[in-house]
């Protein structure tokens, strides 16, 4: 999708600036000398001594990860991170623990945790983990502001453009959609051109892609032919 030169750079820039170690552990000497070391690296961190301190944080305001201990006083680590895959949250979680068996790691690891470490950890194991980390929550948290950005400019297509916009997706040409909409060919044109430019998309993969992303439904007539954008 086109989103303008140099635009594009500036967000993954600042993304990356803005990334943060969630450390959920109540062990208080352990939490202290991971903030220290991530420190020393230059890579934010938050901790929290409990769940319900890290619940009440908002966590998708910027990319992150979490390095949560399996066992809380307050609760199940592993529970709370089930939670986090139930709210659609986009942050890695990376768990940690004293008592990591096979059985609770074949778990963890079938739940979509990013990883399990046993402590004591070392920090150039951790390091390491956290920076694949890192390039994941990247990734996801590119691809959900892209969405959510999709998302508000395709708020802003009146009825006809969004009809226009859906016959596009489907590959039929201005004339087809005209029909369907109850408009003259020129006229879709035109909605067609505005549509194009309120979504910020040039190619017709964009606009199919784009169509999926904000959850159309799409039917394609294989008697149809594709019309080059204009």
């Amino acid at each position: 999708m086109d989103t303008g030169d140099g635009r594009e750079l500036d967000r993954e820039c600042a993304a990356a600036d803005s990334f943060v170690v969630h450390i959920v552990d109540d062990d208080d000497s352990f939490r202290t000398s991971l903030l220290r070391l991530f420190r020393s690296k230059h890579i934010q961190a938050a901790g929290y001594a409990t769940l319900a301190d890290f619940e009440r944080t908002d966590i998708d305001g910027a990319p992150g990860c979490v390095l949560l201990d399996l066992c809380m006083p307050d609760g199940d680590g592993l529970a709370m991170f089930e939670r986090l895959i139930g709210d659609d949250s986009v942050l890695p979680v990376i768990f940690v623990s004293a008592y990591a068996d096979i059985p609770i790691s074949v778990r963890v690891m079938k739940s979509g945790a990013l990883d399990i470490l046993v402590k004591p950890v070392r920090g150039e194991q951790l390091l390491e983990t956290i920076d694949h980390a890192r390039k994941v929550a990247l990734r996801r948290y590119a691809a959900r502001t892209e969405v959510r950005g999709l998302l508000e400019r395709y708020r802003t297509l009146t009825d006809r453009e969004r009809a226009v916009f859906a016959g596009v997706a489907e590959g039929k040409l201005n004339k087809q959609v005209a029909v369907e909409v109850g408009a003259c060919e020129r006229t879709i044109k035109s909605e067609r051109a505005k549509m194009m430019k309120k979504l910020q998309l040039t190619r017709l993969v964009d606009v199919v892609r784009a169509a999926e992303m904000v959850g159309l439904k799409l039917s394609f007539d294989d008697s149809s032919t594709t019309e080059r954008l204009p």
